[in-house]
């Protein structure tokens, strides 16, 4: 993948080198794009959504909303601070929606963000793992999972897990940031960030996510068997992977 020039200041470089060797935790989530984002990774991590990523992740849920639309039960799994969780109950005012997350400190961020939402009472935020997820079998009509998958220590395991608690029909909505991203759409969407930190790590985080290749072969090794569709946005930054759970 082609780089991104970037002009950064003695202040960016002192914050990347505190980040990359102030912390192992940070090492490790940064250099493998593996583990929780917890503590004040969590707190700062949703500061910069909030602001920085405000219109880019707007504009992406647009393309899941049409889909969602007769959404019953909802399930985001990696919901973070909760923005797409709080998203889906807002715009499907017929859908219960419930959030899990592997950090408490996400938990707690995200149960903060739906206590201001008009969908409160349609919003159910826990602690919990993509790997042994905490719900019966044919749980959710329809799961999301947002800039998640490339965490998981097991991609297959996670869709695996998708299914199971999906009812027959169900499908999960899968997006992740492209690995394989043009150069050109990282640019313009560093463009769109509101917080410097933010269009300073673009390019290095497009780089630990996961490519559409990737993404099909793991669905594929799943139960799932091969999406029923795959699609790019915003340019080919992202990735929206579609896939169905076979009727009864």
């Amino acid at each position: 993948m082609k780089r991104v020039a970037i002009e950064a200041s003695p202040l960016d470089v002192a914050v990347i080198a505190a980040l990359r060797f102030g912390s192992m935790g940070v090492i490790k989530l940064l250099l493998t794009g593996k583990g929780p984002m917890n503590g004040w990774i969590a707190r700062a991590y949703d500061r910069g959504v909030q602001n920085a990523f405000r219109d880019v992740v707007a504009g992406t849920f647009d393309e899941l909303a049409g889909q969602l639309i007769d959404a019953r039960k909802l399930l985001d799994v990696g919901c973070g601070p909760g923005q797409f969780s709080i998203m889906a109950a807002e715009r499907l005012p017929q859908a219960e929606v419930v959030g899990i997350d592997l950090a408490p400190t996400m938990i707690e961020l995200a149960r903060g963000h739906a206590a201001q939402s008009p969908a409160a009472k349609r919003l159910h935020f826990d602690v919990g793992d993509a790997m042994a997820l905490p719900f019966p079998d044919a749980s959710f009509d329809a799961a999301m999972s947002s800039g998640s998958i490339k965490q998981w220590p097991d991609a297959v395991g996670g869709l695996r897990e998708i299914h199971r608690v999906l009812a027959p029909g169900g499908r999960a909505y899968i997006l992740e940031i492209n690995r394989e991203a043009p150069a050109q759409a990282i640019e313009t969407q560093r463009r769109r960030m509101q917080h410097w930190f933010f269009r300073l790590m673009l390019p290095y985080v497009a780089t630990q996510g996961m490519s559409p290749e990737q993404a099909r072969q793991a669905c594929a090794a799943s139960p799932f068997g091969a999406p029923v569709e795959q699609r790019l946005l915003l340019d080919g930054l992202i990735w929206l992977l579609i896939a169905e759970k076979a009727a009864a």
